[in-house]
């Protein structure tokens, strides 16, 4: 699976000056926990996440202490820029989803931005995106990949798949074998690829 074929295009951004509480709208609204901060020529320039939003914004209730706050309270950040953080790490979206889970289980980040070629925003992947691309219908990666054997030439091979994991009876040659699984991989919600042989017909004897 390649980031372009499950990511999010059209993501939801946010710009350096947007108020702080217009950002948590956003959030809210769309039901994400992060989004990109771009620059006015689409560019990214940062990312705010929900706890950069909410921190230093809720008051100390007294009714869960015996005295009062000592001194008044700071005022909070008002604009997306006094809270955002840099973009460490951002992704192509011809990259591939098994790298970017490496990176987002090294790093602990739910979402990464992707780029295009000229550096400018064109989705985001998050790990929910990846959780929807596996938990497709197994019926419906079957009908796909089967689909696109056949159009590679080899309408014959038959594909089984349960619970992500395909196995694809036909590819008889070390360069079928090679197609077949490259094929699979290819296929969003495919786990584990295995080839069976298929069974030769016993040669009778006269």
């Amino acid at each position: 699976m390649l980031v372009r074929e499950i990511m999010t295009t059209s993501p939801v951004t946010v710009r350096r000056r947007t108020p702080v509480k217009v950002a948590l709208a956003q959030l809210r609204d769309h039901h994400i926990t992060a989004m990109p901060v771009v620059t006015s020529a689409g560019r990214v320039c940062g990312v705010v996440a929900e706890i950069d939003l909410i921190r230093d914004r809720v008051l100390p209730d007294p009714r869960a202490h015996v005295l009062p706050p000592a001194a008044e309270p700071d005022q909070p950040p008002a604009h997306v820029e006094d809270v955002m953080s840099p973009v460490t790490v951002a992704v192509r979206e011809n990259a591939e989803v098994s790298v970017v889970v490496d990176t987002m289980a090294e790093r602990s980040l739910k979402s990464l931005p992707v780029l295009d070629d000229d550096d400018l925003l064109v989705g985001v992947v998050s790990r929910s995106d990846v959780a929807r691309a596996l938990a497709r219908d197994d019926e419906a990666v079957e009908k796909e990949l089967s689909a696109l054997v056949s159009e590679l030439g080899h309408p014959d091979w038959l594909v089984v798949v349960a619970n992500g994991s395909v196995v694809m009876t036909g590819p008889t040659t070390p360069k079928d074998r090679a197609l077949a699984e490259a094929a699979a991989a290819t296929v969003a919600g495919v786990t584990r690829v295995r080839i069976n042989q298929p069974e030769l017909s016993p040669i009778s004897e006269e």
